[in-house]
Parts: structure tokens; C-alpha cells; sequence
């Protein structure tokens, strides 16, 4: 995408045509001193937002709703901040943060062949938004309080790039910049109320795609362009240096316009794509001829972070081992009783619980121990006969095993008879044993 962008802006050099030509820059507001609202288009054309507080940037996160066709734009009323953006249909649609939360995207109209522009004018507070037209002049519209948006109004020219739009002056004007037919930056104004000057002035030198300007203290505006020939960012004070002439900031090829914001006076910071990344920097002393230009810093690629993988799956736990006691007896059987005698349970697991209970007839009705040793003698529940149909429950437990219960019941003239069931963790009642 940054490919055809770079061959879009090249493009550029030459005359205007009826081609359309979306620059793709990101765009950049403050709210105050290092608080500043990011916004860029991501590959799959959604508006990005990402926010620097305390120092500190957020990861990028989209407003959805909108498939972009053009880099975006945005400007701070007060608390409230307003976003733009061409469409895919070629209109421009508008979003609002209000309240942390945004209203949504609304079409405004028009027909742009750029990425739109957005100032707001001082001590006036309306807002103006400009575009590039199909037939490549600036088509302009104000929001102004109490009154809504006002219809869009053809400012002429011949425009070879988006717009930049910003109020420097106290007198309430509004500036607007472009790149013009013969490559070189263009401006044209409004007064407070509203009115275009008389005509276009050229300001020469030689740029690519979109300027940028940023006002970091009243009445002196920075104009930031791409170009020299080379896609550096260059600088000009507008109204303090010769027409046509930049300083070099430094020689690192932009892929970008860049785009500028002043979040408290003498300070601003300055962003663009520099190869698949974008990049920001700090300027301080902004509002003097001898600004100090920090070095760039990536934030890396406009795209939303990369979801976690998920966590791998947990190993199949091991089966549980199963205990497997054994229980033995010698046995006298008649028509109506059984005398048991030597009745023992061995193969007992260290650590393990056996709990013995008999029905009625019994000499011992209930037992729970923990053997020391792996046999155990039950002779306390055989001293006297059992008669047929009554019967002697088994159960032997241990933590993280299956316990095993053995049922051994009286029958006449045979011997007694054993049933063997299991008893999982947690189970309340004993189950047949898995084979």
C-alpha cells in the first residue's frame, strides 16, 4: 500500500490532472501539554487512534464503522473532538468524541479526490473543513456553533494534494496550505467571518503530497512539508523566512506527509511514515528561529497489535491409579448363618483409609483407620456368626486415587459372595469400575 502511495505522490510533480490522489498521512491533536489524540489509516482501511498521556502511548485501537479512502483528519473543540475522512463512496464523513465515546460516522457529502483538512478559528470557534474536489480545486464547509454545518463552497485553484488547514491568528482567520500545480505550496485564507481573501499565493519551493502547519505560540505558524527533492522533512516559519526557501530538518526519507501539533507553547511534535512505520519527534523552542529538533522514534506499523496466542493446551493429565486391596476369609456356612474366621484385607496402599461397616448381626457394626501396615485384620466384625443376606462393606480410600469398595455378603450353605466396585474422587456413591 505505502508503495502505491510513494507512486501516487511522484504522480504529483506534474501538472494537476482529474486523477485522484489520496494522501496518506496520519493526522494530530492535543488536548493540552503531552496529551495527544494519533490518528492513521491501517492496511485494512479502518481509522486507527492512538493516544500518548503521562508519557506513555496506548496500543492502537480502531473507530469503526468507516472503510477509509484517504488518510484522516481532526481538530479539538474545546473538549470535543472532531474526525474526518474520505470514503470509499468519495465523501466526506465525520465522527465526534464526545464524553470518551464516539457519536459514529455521518456522511457529509462532497465529492473529494484528497484526504480532507481540519482547523478550527481562534477566539471564533468554527470549525472549517476543506478538500480537494474532482476537478481539483479546494471545496470548503463551517460548522459553526448554534448553526450546523453550513454548504460547500468552492475556493478555486488547482490542487495537487490534500489540504492543511489551521487558525494561528488571534484576528480569527483561517490559513489553508496545498501543494500546487507547479509543485510548490500554495496558500489561501479566510477572515473570522468566514470570507476567502481575494486570491491564491504561492510560497514556492519544491514538496511532495500534503504541507502541515502547527502553531505553537500566537500569531507564528510552522509549515512542515515533505520534499527537497528527496522526501526530507523540511521546515519554513511562515511569515519569518524568503518565500521558497526550507530549512533541511534532516536527511531521513519520508514515506509520508508528515503531520504537526503544538500541545503547549514553544513545543510541538511532528509525525510521519518513515518505510512500512510511523515515526514521531519533539521539537522544543518551536516558537523561535532555533528550534531543537529530537531524534525520530518509531511506534512501529499503524495496525492493531497483534492478539495473544492463545494459551497452549494443558497436558493431558495422567489416569488416575486405581486401588486394588484384597480381601480374604475363611468361612463355616449353614442353611442360616455363616461363621467367618482369619478375615483380612491386604494390598493396602500406604497413606490409605479403610472404613468398615456390617448390617445388623455383626460383632462390630462400624471401623475407619489408617493402617501403618499393608494387611489389616478385620477379626473385631466376625466373633460371632452372620446370618444369610446380611453383609460387610469394605471401603478404601487415598487422596488422588481411585478407592475401591468390596461387598462381601452372606449366603446360605456358600460361600460368601464379593462385589467389587470403584469409588473416583468426589464421588458420592461407588460406581462399576472402568475395564
Amino acid at each position: 500500500m505505502w508503495l502505491v502511495a510513494l507512486t501516487l505522490f511522484v504522480a504529483l510533480s506534474g501538472t494537476a490532472s482529474a486523477q485522484e490522489v489520496f494522501d496518506d498521512n496520519p493526522a494530530v491533536v492535543s488536548f493540552g501539554p503531552g496529551n495527544v489524540e494519533l490518528f492513521a489509516r491501517g492496511p485494512d482501511g479502518r481509522i486507527l487512534q492512538r493516544t500518548l498521556n503521562g508519557g506513555a502511548w496506548s496500543d492502537w485501537r480502531p473507530v469503526d464503522g468507516l472503510n477509509a479512502g484517504s488518510g484522516p483528519a481532526a481538530v479539538v473543540f474545546g473538549q470535543v473532538l472532531y474526525l474526518f475522512a474520505r470514503g470509499t463512496d468519495g465523501a466526506q464523513w465525520q465522527n465526534v468524541l464526545q464524553g470518551g465515546a464516539w457519536t459514529g460516522w455521518v456522511s457529509l457529502g462532497g465529492g473529494l479526490s484528497s484526504a480532507p483538512a481540519a482547523g478550527l478559528r481562534r477566539g471564533v470557534g468554527t470549525i472549517d473543513l476543506f478538500h480537494r474536489g474532482m476537478d481539483n480545486g479546494l471545496f470548503h464547509r463551517a460548522l459553526t456553533p448554534g448553526q450546523g454545518w453550513g454548504p460547500w463552497t468552492a475556493l478555486g485553484g488547482n490542487v495537487t494534494s490534500g489540504p492543511a488547514a489551521i487558525g494561528y491568528s488571534s484576528t480569527g482567520a483561517m490559513d489553508v496550505f496545498v501543494r500546487n500545480a507547479a509543485g510548490g505550496l500554495g496558500w489561501r485564507g479566510l477572515s473570522a467571518t468566514g470570507t476567502p481573501t481575494a486570491g491564491w499565493e504561492t510560497y514556492g519551493g519544491a514538496i511532495t503530497g500534503a504541507p502541515t502547519a502547527s502553531t505553537p505560540a500566537d500569531d507564528l505558524l510552522n509549515v512542515y512539508v515533505r520534499g527537497g527533492g528527496n522526501d526530507w522533512l523540511l521546515h519554513r516559519r511562515h511569515g519569518g523566512d524568503p518565500e521558497g526557501v526550507y530549512r533541511v530538518v534532516d536527511r531521513t526519507r519520508l514515506s509520508s506527509s508528515p503531520a504537526a501539533v503544538s500541545d503547549q507553547p514553544g513545543h510541538e511534535f511532528i509525525f510521519a511514515r518513515i518505510g512500512g512505520e510511523l515515526h514521531w519527534r519533539s521539537v522544543t523552542r518551536a516558537d523561535t528561529a532555533s528550534q531543537d529538533w529530537g531524534a525520530w522514534a518509531s511506534l512501529g506499523p499503524a495496525a492493531l497489535p497483534t492478539p495473544p496466542a492463545p494459551p497452549a493446551p494443558a497436558p493431558p493429565a495422567a489416569p488416575l491409579q486405581t486401588l486394588t486391596p484384597r480381601l480374604t476369609w475363611t468361612h463355616r456356612a449353614t442353611k442360616r448363618s455363616t461363621r467367618l474366621s482369619a478375615l483380612k484385607l491386604s494390598r493396602i496402599s500406604s497413606g490409605a483409609t479403610v472404613k468398615v461397616t456390617c448390617t445388623k448381626g455383626c460383632s462390630a457394626r462400624r471401623w475407619t483407620t489408617t493402617p501403618k501396615r499393608s494387611t489389616l485384620s478385620l477379626a473385631r466384625f466376625t466373633r460371632r456368626s452372620i446370618k444369610v443376606g446380611r453383609s460387610i462393606r469394605v471401603e478404601v480410600t487415598k487422596p488422588g486415587m481411585i478407592g475401591s469398595v468390596k461387598t462381601l455378603k452372606i449366603r446360605a450353605r456358600k460361600a460368601p459372595s464379593v462385589t467389587d466396585r470403584c469409588l473416583p474422587p468426589g464421588a458420592k456413591s461407588a460406581q462399576r469400575c472402568a475395564t
